[in-house]
């Protein structure tokens, strides 16, 4: 006869159900010992559960409350600016009351010695009759704008206002091509070093990461216009950035010519350059000992948006870039004003205090200056990112420590900061953002519909800062002087 267990199965849910709900209402008065909070009866209470990793998904999202959370931590008290290392230049200290808004723009806080705004920027954008070049823009930032989002549309909009065309910079080689909808590109055959990976590697550049033919191979890449945003379905100059370290030979392909380089060793680095417009572009080496920086196409004028982007970076090894190779760069590529877009992957969910990351950060920013004297710097803040906290979506807590220390940065280094956070929080927050598919599920990455509206709203600060009027400046040309 078989014996019933149903008595011990009911004892044991019942004992189970009794254990969960005392583990969801334990609370530590150890502040060095903290448990993931955990809530049963989420799923029926119909609130999102955000895990702390980054992690790009792309689930449609679901519907969920407006939680808005306001930033307590932005002060309106006068702000003493101390001088920056002298390794740049020595500046007596100033004081000044930043501006944070005006009416529904969030604005670039200037914290510069001249408060002329963003000078070297806007005199190349007043230059444009006259520079014989694109005015350029690096963005360099994390996967919070991986495959051109954000980027993407602040490129559109600001060649939809001073005209150029072309994608801009485009590394060698992606783990996902189809991701990025400005440009259609296909690759084989590369290896792939970066600061992430490989921070000891010499000749790491601006872009952060080089791609090398694996050995014995034939790596191909293919660059294709597209139509799926404007002025990106050609473009008129390819520039090729490379470090040889042996002889061998680069052939590049376009829409109607065939060219074979013979690349000799050099300690510098070298590009190649083809005035041709075209629609299409393919690179082939076969040389394992020629390390590529990537590609750059662009109009001859207007403005040119480089997205730099590199997953899981900070940003607080860049000052480990050897100067004399963002010398070189800066001497081929010009760049007026250099934006950086970090913070995601230093946040952790139970820490405010980033005193570190700051000093890091201005160590960072004072070698950028230091190779790039007449480029503008501006950090955008890090973004809204939520958790559930008691049943309710909220911004971290370490968003605000984050931001703090960026602002700080921003302030010992005497450039510009842009509280992307704050932008988000007068377009809804990060919940509204998933709400309307503008962000991804895990309340932390946008999606490519998300940055438009960031995007326009970084625009408009930018058009309202370039209305401020400005000292007397040269800006630089195809050749830079050495300082």
């Amino acid at each position: 006869m078989n014996k019933n267990y149903l008595t011990q199965v009911v004892i044991l849910f019942l004992l189970t159900i009794g254990i969960l709900f005392g583990i969801s209402t334990f609370q530590s008065n150890d502040t060095n010992f903290t448990i993931k909070k955990i809530d049963i009866l989420a799923n029926i209470r119909n609130i999102p559960v955000v895990t702390d990793s980054l992690i790009i998904e792309t689930a449609p999202p679901s519907t969920t409350g407006n939680y808005v959370i306001n930033d307590t931590s932005i002060a309106t008290d006068t702000i003493i600016l101390t001088p920056q290392s002298n390794t740049i230049m020595v500046r007596p200290p100033i004081t000044i009351t930043p501006q944070r808004k005006q009416g529904d723009i969030t604005l670039i806080e200037d914290y510069t010695i001249e408060q002329a705004g963003l000078l070297n920027f806007e005199k190349a954008i007043n230059s444009l009759d006259t520079l014989q070049r694109p005015v350029r823009i690096a963005v360099l930032g994390d996967s919070f704008i991986e495959a051109d989002i954000l980027t993407e549309n602040i490129r559109q909009l600001l060649q939809d206002m001073y005209g150029g065309h072309g994608v801009g910079y485009v590394a060698m080689h992606s783990d996902f091509p189809g991701f990025r909808y400005s440009v259609s590109q296909s690759s084989s055959g590369w290896d792939t070093y970066s600061v992430a990976s490989k921070p000891d590697y010499s000749k790491t550049s601006l872009t952060l990461q080089l791609h090398c033919p694996k050995s014995e191979e034939k790596a191909i890449t293919n660059f294709k216009g597209v139509k799926k945003l404007r002025h990106l379905n050609t473009w008129d100059i390819s520039k090729i950035g490379f470090i040889a370290g042996a002889e061998g030979v680069i052939s590049v392909k376009s829409d109607s010519s065939l060219y074979n380089f013979e690349i000799k060793p050099e300690n510098e680095a070298q590009f190649i350059v083809i005035e041709e417009h075209t629609h299409t572009l393919q690179i082939s080496c076969e040389q394992s000992e020629i390390a590529f920086w990537g590609a750059w196409l662009d109009g001859t004028s207007g403005i040119a948006v480089d997205n730099v982007s590199i997953r899981g970076y900070s940003g607080t090894t860049l000052q480990n870039i050897p100067n004399e190779r963002l010398r070189e760069l800066n001497k081929a590529i010009p760049y007026d004003l250099i934006v950086l877009q970090y913070g995601l992957n230093r946040m952790k969910p139970t820490i405010t205090d980033y005193s570190k990351y700051t000093t890091q950060l201005v160590e960072a920013i004072t070698h950028l200056k230091s190779a790039f004297p007449k480029t503008d710097i501006l950090i955008i803040g890090v973004s809204d990112r939520c958790q559930n906290i008691d049943n309710s979506l909220q911004t971290m807590d370490a968003v605000y420590g984050i931001i703090k220390a960026q602002r700080d940065a921003a302030i010992e280094t005497q450039c510009h900061f842009w509280d992307c956070c704050e932008t988000m929080k007068t377009l809804g927050g990060m919940p509204t953002f998933v709400e309307k598919k503008w962000a991804h599920k895990d309340y932390t990455h946008l999606g490519h519909a998300g940055g438009k509206p960031l995007a326009e709203e970084f625009v408009k600060a930018l058009k309202y800062i370039l209305e401020k009027d400005t000292l007397s400046y040269i800006p630089q040309s195809e050749e830079i002087i050495h300082e």
